[in-house]
């Protein structure tokens, strides 16, 4: 070529190119769905069903007389072992409380196509958070005993599936390999939908998108409460700071809080 010194100018804006157009690798992409809300929860569907974020780090859990001891018993396994390695502290109550996040019931709901779903009723307290999603307290956690639905809840790994899967639409997890909720592959994890005797505990991918969304600011490990060690602290009433979104909740009283039994359980 005639113009040598053209020829690598010309060569030096391609590569220059190359580099301004290529795309930025995304931040924390673990794999799976990422934590957010999923659908209105006014569509006209059987049964009401959406996914809501929760609204802060403190998830607390009411189980409702209608949950047989069994599946009573996977829904604390779920809240101990499934969610304990993230930065979420999950609490059961003894009663409904205005701080209460979930409640879970169980029955026979029909052959509605459904064997457990998580629903935020319009009366609850709810709201828009800093990203963009619903959270959501007094969320409805449905199990439906119908015997068209009997084998996830045959035994106790179908029981522990289950609850763990529902538990984690509570804080804002969807399905994988379950379109149009998510794409395909399906990974080892209780998120896995329409897998009775599927997974018991979540993906290390999941846990990792809680870690991501619920994360303690300026912080590398979970703050304690003194509900982490005393299990039988109880309260009068939630604290004002409740509502206060995704910053790290530091009560300045420990009567703030509803009565709890404890965190979770490990083993049977």
């Amino acid at each position: 070529m005639r113009y040598p010194l053209l020829r690598r100018i010309l060569a030096a804006l391609g590569a220059l190119m190359l580099v301004v157009q290529a795309p930025a690798p995304v931040a924390a992409d673990h794999g799976g769905d990422s934590i957010g809300s999923l659908l209105r929860c006014d569509r006209p569907v059987t049964p009401p069903r959406c996914t809501s974020v929760a609204n802060d780090m403190w998830h607390f859990i009411y189980i409702d007389p209608s949950m047989p001891p069994e599946l009573a018993d996977s829904l604390r396994q779920a809240m101990a072992e499934a969610y304990d390695p993230t930065y979420l502290v999950l609490i059961e109550q003894t009663e409904i409380t205005s701080a209460t996040d979930a409640i879970a019931y169980a029955g026979d709901h029909g052959a509605n196509g459904a064997a457990g779903w998580v629903y935020c009723p319009p009366d609850s307290p709810q709201g828009l958070n800093s990203r963009g999603d619903r959270w959501c307290q007094h969320q409805e956690i449905h199990f439906n005993l119908n015997t068209r639905y009997s084998v996830f809840f045959d035994d106790d790994a179908s029981r522990d599936h289950i609850t763990c899967h529902e538990l984690g639409h509570t804080i804002g997890l969807r399905h994988w390999g379950n379109p149009p909720e998510s794409d395909p592959p399906q990974a080892a994890t209780c998120m896995n939908a329409d897998t009775p005797n599927g997974p018991t505990t979540l993906h290390q991918n999941d846990r990792d998108h809680i870690k991501d969304y619920y994360a303690a600011p300026r912080s590398t490990a979970r703050p304690q409460r003194r509900h982490d060690t005393d299990p039988g602290a109880g309260t009068t009433g939630p604290g004002p700071d409740r509502w206060s979104g995704f910053q790290p909740f530091v009560p300045s009283s420990d009567d703030w809080y509803p009565e709890v039994r404890f965190r979770g359980m490990r083993g049977r």
